[in-house]
């Protein structure tokens, strides 16, 4: 007979697996929320505090190639998005990236336009109160096409 901790191990893990078969409709793991301020720049690392917001930008969060969740950014450039973890567990692994698609020359009638602004994702992949985690840009740069 296995022992009580190996018992425990076993079912965490036929739970995990079992959540990841069953999909978002019927299992979710937690709710992902991703917020940031989108610069109106091109470059590599675009720094927000020295570039000016993007306001009315459409981002998407794609993960392993799947738009899993968008937002419109405010007058201010900044957006919030909420997934359901299981649909974006990809982030955890980086396969996630945050898109936008809106060109520049609509934020700033000089700047190309083509390309689109592209980030990864950062934060702590600690879980928070209620299956609830909140991830950010780690920088945005400019992808001409």
């Amino acid at each position: 007979m296995a022992s009580k901790p190996t018992l425990l191990a076993l079912s965490a893990a036929m739970i995990v697996a079992a959540a990841c078969l069953l999909g978002a409709a019927e299992a979710k793991l937690g709710r992902l929320f991703v917020t940031g301020v989108v610069p109106c720049s091109t470059g590599s690392l675009i720094d927000i505090a020295t570039s000016p917001a993007f306001p009315n930008a459409e981002v998407e969060l794609r993960c392993a190639g799947k738009v899993v969740a968008g937002a419109t950014t405010n007058i201010n450039g900044s957006f919030t998005m909420e997934a359901d973890l299981t649909s974006a567990l990809a982030a955890f692994i980086g396969r996630c990236s945050l898109v936008v698609d809106t060109p520049l020359i609509k934020c700033d009638a000089q700047l190309p336009p083509v390309g689109k602004l592209v980030s990864y994702l950062q934060g702590p992949l600690t879980r928070l109160l209620g299956g609830i985690f909140h991830l950010f840009p780690a920088g945005f740069s400019f992808h001409g096409r």
